[in-house]
């Protein structure tokens, strides 16, 4: 087949599938332009003068791929989590609501929704803060400091409420699917009562 060029690492590059991105090179040259772009681009090659052994290597860099993309997918999904607002912690009434909250079920991060125990949305937690400084996540038993955009305090929210991680329906099926069984026993909790809010309307909402 000729030696590997810059131009064979651009087309590995280019494959959109990160399983075949790869160049197998059996007892060939690689060029120095293909070096330089290999460099640039990090598509892996596998080179030897034996075909078992390139197969081999090719075969576990796939499984190590197949572990990578899954273990992203499951990191990337928004899992269980709800909060208690503290009596005497509002720090801001609207635009956004900055409140004082215990975490007393899983864990709740920046960027996520927030609803009712009636199932109303309330609005997106914008920061989160512990001790005066931002953090990215809190986790059961913290009392942290949030804003949220789009609730006004005494209006759609109160002292006292629980709010729960509105969890998108997706992200709902992989977790009673998929990490149900890997949850802490608070996670499950908040999960469960969670289903059950968002099943009184709908039956089958996340199945």
């Amino acid at each position: 087949m000729g030696p590997i060029s810059r131009r064979d690492v651009i087309r590995a590059a280019a494959i959109k599938d990160p399983l075949l991105s790869a160049i197998l090179a059996f007892n060939v040259e690689i060029l120095p332009d293909a070096i330089s772009e290999i460099q640039k681009t990090s598509v892996p090659v596998f080179c030897s003068d034996i075909i078992y052994s390139i197969l081999e290597s090719y075969d576990q860099w796939q499984e190590e791929q197949k572990m990578r993309i899954e273990q992203e997918r499951l990191e990337a999904v928004i899992r269980p989590g709800a909060v208690r607002l503290l009596p005497d912690c509002i720090f801001r009434q609207s635009k956004p609501a900055i409140v004082g909250v215990q975490v007393i079920g899983g864990v709740v991060r920046t960027q996520v929704n927030l609803m009712r125990e009636d199932g109303a949305n309330v609005g997106e937690i914008k920061g989160i803060q512990a001790h005066n400084e931002n953090v990215g996540s809190a986790t059961v038993g913290q009392e942290v400091a949030i804003s949220i955009d789009g609730p006004t305090v005494g209006r759609q929210i109160h002292e006292g409420d629980i709010l729960y991680v509105n969890i998108p329906e997706k992200h709902a099926r992989i977790v009673e699917l998929e990490l149900k069984l890997k949850l802490a026993e608070d996670e499950r909790e908040v999960l469960e009562n969670f289903l059950e809010i968002k099943r009184k309307k709908d039956a089958f909402w996340g199945r």
